[in-house]
């Protein structure tokens, strides 16, 4: 005799379903309201026209905008430092999970999706101001702010200062610190992690901490492990760096089969980290890379000094000829600014890319 089919498998799972849309359902219409009677008003939802557009703006990674990924119940733009404390705050007593967006350059996602669902994208770019105190030779730096803003504004006040981090200049400077933030100078002046003074962080509550009130141990965390773990950092306080006003750099690709390839690679492993802080040095392998001439697998040295380009080649020749730089592929760069200029914004750009 057969067994009559089981229905129970086939309901539940419609349960669950009613329930998530039911509770996805409540988040918004609490959050909402919340929102709204803290004057936080420049938010959109999913049933909003402008919804996907606030979405993709800054998604810088498509895969993630697909239809297959989930997508947030909000995404809120917080125009003062006030809104982001109520948008927290409304966040922590109304349940969705909060993610933090300043560039959108994670690669992982993490500014754009989160496996707790409801969720909600605090999208930072309207926090993008940046404050130069060149009596103490620091800067408030807002999360929003990129890279890109963060140079200019140094460079408008100083031609003799910059800053340790990325080439990217569309990355924001909220997460890029968050992770640590390697760039061309840190060589020489460290990551950007290592060249802060202070931090303001907002915890779930909404109250601001700077980095007495939120102790040793949580200042040195954020400062490289990593955004979102201990609350949203508003803002940065970072210390403005001397740069020099000439500075020289390279790119050079070396075809060859694969053992020849290998031994260029092995021989800038083994030059490389003895070079002085002033020289940044990398190197691409692979097939058909941009910049080569040939086709096939090479090497390609991409090269950065702070200095001039007889000091540069002087050191080359005697440590690594084997690199092929010569002074016709050198670029003499005057006016660094950490890349505020047009021309070393495009060198920077290919030496990091």
């Amino acid at each position: 005799m057969e067994e009559p089919l089981q229905a129970y498998p086939i309901t539940t799972t419609l349960f669950i379903f009613i329930s998530l849309i039911t509770s996805s359902l409540a988040h918004t219409k609490n959050l909402i309201s919340c929102l709204t009677s803290n004057h936080v008003n420049n938010f959109t939802l999913q049933s909003q026209p402008s919804y996907y557009s606030f979405l993709n703006i800054s998604i810088q990674n498509l895969w993630f905008s697909q239809s297959g990924y989930p997508k947030p119940i909000a995404i809120v733009l917080p125009e003062t430092k006030e809104h982001l404390g109520s948008v927290i705050s409304c966040c922590g007593q109304h349940g969705p999970f909060v993610i933090r967006r300043s560039g959108g350059h994670s690669y992982e996602g993490l500014s754009s999706i989160a496996d707790e669902t409801p969720f909600v994208i605090i999208d930072m770019m309207n926090l993008n101001r940046v404050d130069i105190d060149m009596d103490s030779l620091t800067a408030w730096v807002e999360a929003g702010a990129t890279l890109g803003e963060t140079y200019h504004a140094i460079a408008m006040c100083s031609t003799l200062h910059g800053f340790s981090a990325g080439s990217c200049l569309t990355g924001g400077i909220g997460g890029h610190i968050s992770g640590g933030g390697f760039g061309l100078l840190s060589r020489k002046h460290g990551l950007a992690a290592d060249n802060l003074v202070d931090a303001v962080l907002v915890n779930s509550n909404g109250q601001f901490l700077d980095c007495k009130l939120m102790g040793e141990d949580v200042f040195w965390t954020i400062r490289g492990g990593g955004g979102g773990v201990w609350g949203a950092v508003y803002a940065w306080k970072i210390k403005l760096l001397p740069v020099l006003e000439i500075v020289t750099g390279f790119i050079v690709s070396r075809p060859g089969v694969r053992s020849q390839v290998a031994n260029l690679v092995l021989k800038w492993q083994l030059v490389a980290p003895q070079l002085e802080d002033e020289f940044y040095l990398s190197v691409f392998v692979g097939a058909n890379l941009p910049k080569t001439k040939t086709i096939g697998i090479s090497a390609t040295f991409k090269g950065l000094y702070l200095g001039p380009k007889t000091s540069m080649l002087s050191i080359l020749d005697r440590v690594f000829p084997e690199s092929g730089c010569s002074r016709e592929n050198a670029k003499r760069c005057p006016g660094w600014n950490l890349f505020s200029t047009s021309p070393a914004l495009k060198m920077a750009a290919q030496l990091m890319h």
